[in-house]
């Protein structure tokens, strides 16, 4: 019990000072968090939740254009 506390401060506390880099590091720090961030999911096999995730919001986003296409086209008629 007492091995798993001081895990998870110590998860926290890693957590907290990657935040913390990622916030004063400015927008080079972010990018490249986000490119460690894709390589890691872009190793991951396609069944995996947060890749079925990005697609899905690939489908929305496409699936959203298209909506608001139609809307545009009924207002103008």
């Amino acid at each position: 019990m007492k091995r798993l506390v001081i895990f998870t401060l110590l998860a926290a506390g890693v957590v907290v000072a990657m935040r913390k880099m990622v916030q004063t590091g400015g927008p080079a720090m972010r990018a490249k968090c986000s490119e460690m961030c894709d390589r890691m999911l872009d190793q991951m096999p396609e069944s995996f939740p947060p890749n079925r995730m990005m697609s899905d919001l690939e489908s929305l986003k496409e699936q959203t254009t298209r909506i608001l296409d139609v809307l545009e086209h009924q207002t103008e008629s």
